[in-house]
């Protein structure tokens, strides 16, 4: 497997609003106690009394009114101080409310703002499928003269008296539009989907992208999904996703019902008796950082993300129905994502929808990707959060990964409910899946790591996996500390960046001598506060501490006041801070200026702009990079994808081409002749160019 937990992301913060849960603690009580919160609907939800019938085939009817219903959750707006007018408020969609409420219970979580946060930087990815309710309502309001007129065109209502149409009509007219608010202005952005992110992004002030991803049941996982590849490739710092589903309306339990997906008897996955799932509604959001940034900043954090992947079925039976296939490439992409092997999972929480077809096709295909694993019997355990609040099909994923990751944190395995008897038609006997139903502590598996697999797939054929662990500090980068580029000095005199993590696991050629060097950047908001920082800088330098080499803070590369010094161990970082002391006392221009090439750079004001200057054809030569594509994978990582990008254009891979054999004297005359070739030359240089880009942007 290859190394990737560079990739590795932290859930540093969560919220949520569940069926019987106005947030995260007593979602997890809920849980760990096999509380089931699938009741019958309120009547002022949908009367039943008008829209149910027992007979599967009643037109326009449901047979089912069970379900996870949110009937508490904490709103106060006013208190909060949110900024938004009450006719605003009074035209958000549930939904919107609910987004709002989970991302301040999870900024709370996060210690937010007493720990700040980049706003700038901060993204927004939310899951949603169908959007909220509201806009059934508006819609039913704004068609009436529809209604209207097919009233009017009716036989009967014809023989009534002129007179007596108006006001039966009118009546009609008055009783719904009592029933149903006012379109304005504020209506539509209060109904959208797209605006339970905008609206966070709104209100929290924050400038990263904010967008809603519709993968119907996977929805939550398309945003993570989304949400940790922006973190890796450094598009945002801080990403809040998650799931939100607020649409529990009766036309969706008729359409579903048309289906024959849902059940009217209850929710028990994986177990006998297995009649369609029940649909529940609410939130989950989470604060997602990169590991090495949450670790740096101290963050709390739940568990870490080591990798998530998706797919889709293809051609199968029908848009709706599942297809194995499809379901065990999203599994085994996403732990050669995390660059885990599946056999190290010791538990799976489930799609578990709790359909007849869903359930066998889903841990078959669990048991295909397992197969190979000799793992014994029952050594994995399995189990879905929607026994306990049903199905909540756009949010689904974010509920799983709730739960999943309170199992890291607490190190339990929590109970899967109403699965007393196992579904005979999954071969659980022949597998190492078994359907846990108690709490129970999860014991160390033999790799010293608990590791988790969470699975959502969606109508239309898109599914999506995500491999989890629990947090172990240090654990991916060494010292609970980020591993960073750092100067590696070869014989030639010319320096070349390595990644520290790199080096440690990477054979470095005899040529090169490694002395690993750091850099303190430290910022503050005036000279006396740099002072005392590089006070303390110094003081435990002379005691023998040197920081890790660590990016520098966001925070302290936008000071007003900032220093940055170049050090290989800590006596040389007490003595460079010294002088510079020593500098900031004298405050004299020519001080700083000869310090310079002594590895100690001043920096006051706005930083100034940055260019990249990209060169052209004729700054090629053959082997360039050659180091860097063996120590950093990224570099490699570029090469390998020009590779397959050129091989079909040029006959062999392009980098075939720009790495020859040192020791092979004709093979390099040629190699130098076919780089003066425009069209090797040209993706040659564009290649490295990218690969130097996309590392210094890492």
């Amino acid at each position: 497997m290859e190394n990737t937990s560079y990739r590795a992301i932290a859930i540093v913060g969560a919220g949520a609003i569940m069926p019987d849960a106005a947030n995260v603690p007593a979602f997890w009580e809920n849980v760990k106690n096999g509380r089931y919160s699938i009741t019958e609907v309120d009547p002022d939800r949908w009367d039943p009394a008008l829209y149910f019938d027992p007979d599967h085939n009643a037109p326009d009817k449901t047979y089912s009114t069970i379900g996870g219903w949110v009937r508490d959750y904490v709103w106060d707006p006013m208190k909060w101080r949110l900024g938004v007018p009450p006719r605003v408020i009074d035209a958000m969609d549930e939904a919107q409310k609910w987004a709002i409420a989970c991302t301040r219970e999870a900024l709370e979580d996060y210690g937010f703002p007493k720990r700040p946060l980049n706003l700038d930087r901060t993204a927004v990815i939310l899951g949603n499928a169908m959007a909220g309710e509201k806009h059934y309502f508006t819609a039913l309001r704004l068609y009436f003269p529809e209604y209207a007129h097919e009233l009017a065109e009716s036989a009967s209502f014809a023989t009534l008296p002129e007179t007596l149409r108006r006001d039966i009509t009118r009546e009609l007219h008055d009783r719904m539009a009592n029933r149903i608010q006012d379109v304005t202005e504020d209506t539509m952005p209060g109904e959208l989907a797209n605006c339970i992110a905008g609206r966070i992004a709104n209100i929290f002030n924050f400038h990263g992208p904010n967008y809603v991803v519709d993968a119907a049941c996977a929805s939550a996982m398309a945003a993570i999904s989304a949400a940790a590849e922006g973190l890796v490739a450094n598009d945002f710092d801080i990403a809040v996703t998650g799931g939100i589903d607020r649409n529990m309306g009766v036309s969706s339990y008729i359409k579903f019902c048309k289906i024959g997906a849902l059940s009217a008897t209850g929710t028990r996955p994986y177990a006998e008796g297995a009649d369609g799932f029940v649909m529940g509604e609410g939130t989950a959001i989470f604060l997602l950082k990169r590991l090495a940034d949450a670790e740096r900043n101290g963050d709390k954090i739940y568990a870490v993300l080591r990798g998530i992947a998706g797919s889709s079925d293809g051609k199968g039976k029908g848009i709706t129905a599942p297809n194995p296939a499809g379901q065990k490439l999203a599994i085994e992409r996403a732990w050669q994502n995390a660059g885990l092997s599946p056999a190290t999972a010791t538990l799976i929480e489930g799609h578990g929808t709790s359909t007849s077809v869903g359930d066998v096709v889903e841990v078959q295909s669990m048991i295909d990707v397992l197969s190979s694993s000799n793992l014994p019997p029952d050594s994995v355990a399995l189990g879905s959060v929607k026994s306990n609040i049903g199905h909540l099909k756009g949010a689904a994923g974010a509920a799983g990964l709730l739960k999943a990751a309170l199992a890291l944190r607490d190190k339990v395995l929590p109970p899967s409910v109403h699965c007393e008897h196992r579904n005979p038609n999954i071969d659980f006997a022949h597998s190492p899946l078994y359907v846990n139903t108690e709490l129970k502590p999860w014991t160390m598996p033999p790799d010293g790591v608990r590791r988790a697999g969470l699975s959502a797939f969606g109508f239309g054929g898109t599914n999506f996996h995500a491999v989890l662990e629990e947090y172990i500090p240090g654990r991916l980068n060494g010292n609970g500390k980020r591993s960073i580029a750092v100067s590696e000095i070869p014989s030639n005199g010319k320096e070349v960046i390595m990644n520290a993590q790199d080096v440690s696991r990477t054979s470095t050629p005899s040529s090169y001598k490694a002395p690993l060097r750091g850099a303190l950047v430290i910022g503050a908001a005036s000279e006396a506060a740099l002072a005392e920082r590089l006070s303390v800088v110094e003081k435990d330098a002379k005691a023998g501490l040197a920081p890790a080499p660590i990016p520098p803070a966001e925070s302290d590369l936008h000071a007003p006041e900032r220093l940055a010094i170049d050090y290989a161990n800590a006596t040389e970082l007490a003595d460079k801070a010294g002088r510079a002391l020593k500098a900031l006392a004298a405050n004299q221009p020519a001080i700083w200026k000869a310090l310079r090439a002594q590895g100690i750079f001043r920096g006051h004001g706005p930083a100034p702009k940055v260019a990249f200057l990209y060169t052209g054809q004729g700054s090629q030569y053959v082997n360039m990079l050659e180091l860097l594509r063996a120590t950093e994978r990224i570099v490699a990582e570029t090469f390998a994808e020009a590779d397959r990008v050129m091989t079909p254009l040029l006959g062999k891979p392009l980098s075939k081409f720009i790495f020859i054999d040192q020791a092979d004297p004709v093979a390099l005359a040629k190699a130098e002749d076919d780089l003066r070739q425009t069209a090797i030359t040209q993706p040659a240089v564009l290649a490295t160019d990218l690969a130097l880009t996309r590392l210094l942007a890492r």
